[in-house]
């Protein structure tokens, strides 16, 4: 179960972390 919440929230990191590039890039 520890192995789920940890994929789960390496995407989320992922997924932030793509907005907030986006979000830097415009600007």
């Amino acid at each position: 179960m520890a192995d789920v919440i940890f994929v789960a929230l390496t995407i989320a990191i992922f997924v932030i972390f793509g907005f907030v590039v986006k979000a830097v890039e415009r600007l």
